[in-house]
C-alpha cells in the first residue's frame, strides 16, 4: 500500500516550550521546568492523520497534528496519508524535566534581655536579632515571639526593618521583614514588664518564604531571673507608724544581702549586710539619695540593684 517512490516523510518540529532546546543529526533536545510543556508538530506533506509515539509506544488518542508533551520521554511520530499509508517514523525529540531549584537562606535568631538586675513590677528591654547567613536572599520574613504569663506587654520600639505589631489576645508579636540579603541584619526591641518572680523564659522563632538549611539556629530562648523584691523610691520617717523605714518588700526571701546608701556627693550615709529592712533614715536631711542593693539568688549568684530613694518627712 505504500510506494516509497511516491511515498512522504515526517519530520517533527517544536513549536514552543518553556525552555530552551538543542538539535544535532535530525534529533532534539528540550529541557523543560517542573510543571512546564512543550508543543511538538509533525511535519509531512499529504498527510491525513497521524499517530504520536512516546517511548516505543503509541500514546491513545495522539493522532493529530499537534502534541503538547508534559512528561519526560522520547516522543516521535508517523504520519498516515488518505489511503491509510504510514511514513516512517520520525527522528525523536528527547523532553527533559529540569530538577526545581530550591532557594536556601540561612537564617538565625538571638533574643536577650537587658544584662542587669529586675526586681517585681519593673519594666525592662528584651532584644531580638535577626541575620542571613545564607548565600542567597532571604525573603518574605516571620519572626513570632509568645510572652510569657509572668510578663505585660509594654511597648514596642519601631524597627528599621519590616514591621511589627502585638496581639494582646494571643500575646503574641509578631514582626514581618520583606527581605534580608546577605549578611544583613535586623533589631527589635520589646518593652515588657515583670509580673512573676524566678526565671523567665521567653522564646522567638523566625522562618522564610525559602528553605533553610540549618534550622538549629532559628529559635532562641532567653533566660532571664527576676528577683521577687519590689524596691520603693520614697519613705516617710516621721514617726507616724506608716512607712517610717526603707522597707523592700520581698528581701526577707534573701537572707544574704547588702545595702549601700549614698548622698549626693557619692559618699557613703548606711552601709548594712543583712538588711533588716529597719533604717529609718537616720539623722539625714530629707532629700534624695542613691541605693546599692546586693542579694543573693538560689543560683548563687549576687544580683546587684542600683535607683534612688526620696527620704520625705513633711506632709
Amino acid at each position: 500500500m505504500f510506494n516509497r517512490k511516491q511515498g512522504f516523510v515526517t519530520s517533527l518540529l517544536l513549536l514552543s516550550a518553556t525552555a530552551g532546546f538543542a538539535q544535532s543529526d535530525g534529533s532534539q533536545t528540550v529541557n523543560i521546568p517542573q510543571g512546564g510543556s512543550v508543543k511538538l508538530r509533525a511535519s509531512s506533506v499529504n498527510a491525513a492523520t497521524y499517530q504520536w509515539i512516546k517511548d516505543g509506544t503509541a500514546v491513545t488518542g495522539a493522532t493529530s497534528i499537534d502534541y503538547t508533551a508534559l512528561l519526560a520521554g522520547s516522543y516521535t511520530v508517523i504520519s498516515f496519508n488518505a489511503e491509510g499509508c504510514a511514513s516512517d517514523i520520525s527522528d525523536p525529540v528527547v523532553v527533559n524535566i529540569s530538577p526545581l531549584t530550591t532557594l536556601t537562606a540561612d537564617l538565625m535568631i538571638n533574643k536577650n534581655a537587658e544584662s542587669r538586675s529586675v526586681t517585681l513590677n519593673e519594666t525592662f528591654e528584651y532584644l531580638i536579632r535577626v541575620k542571613n547567613k545564607g548565600t542567597g536572599t532571604a525573603t518574605m520574613i516571620k519572626v513570632q515571639d509568645v510572652l510569657p504569663a509572668e510578663l505585660s506587654f509594654e511597648q514596642l520600639i519601631t524597627p528599621v526593618f519590616g514591621f511589627a505589631n502585638y496581639n494582646h489576645g494571643s500575646k503574641t508579636v509578631l514582626w514581618e521583614i520583606s527581605k534580608l540579603d546577605n549578611g544583613e541584619t535586623a533589631d527589635l526591641k520589646i518593652r515588657v514588664k515583670a509580673m512573676n518572680a524566678g526565671i523567665i523564659k521567653n522564646t522567638a522563632t523566625v522562618t522564610a518564604l525559602e528553605t533553610d538549611p540549618d534550622q538549629r539556629n532559628n529559635s532562641a530562648t532567653d533566660n532571664k531571673s527576676i528577683a521577687g523584691i519590689i524596691i520603693p523610691n520614697v519613705f516617710t520617717p516621721n514617726g507616724d507608724g506608716l512607712n517610717d523605714t526603707f522597707e523592700i518588700p520581698g528581701l526577707e526571701l534573701y537572707e544574704a544581702n547588702e545595702l549601700t546608701i549614698l548622698n549626693r556627693w557619692g559618699g557613703t550615709v548606711y552601709d548594712k549586710k543583712g538588711y533588716k529592712n529597719d533604717w529609718g533614715g537616720s539623722n539625714l536631711n530629707d532629700g534624695t539619695y542613691y541605693y546599692l542593693l546586693k542579694v543573693k539568688s538560689a543560683a548563687n549568684k549576687w544580683e546587684v540593684y542600683k535607683g534612688y530613694v526620696t527620704i520625705l518627712r513633711s506632709k
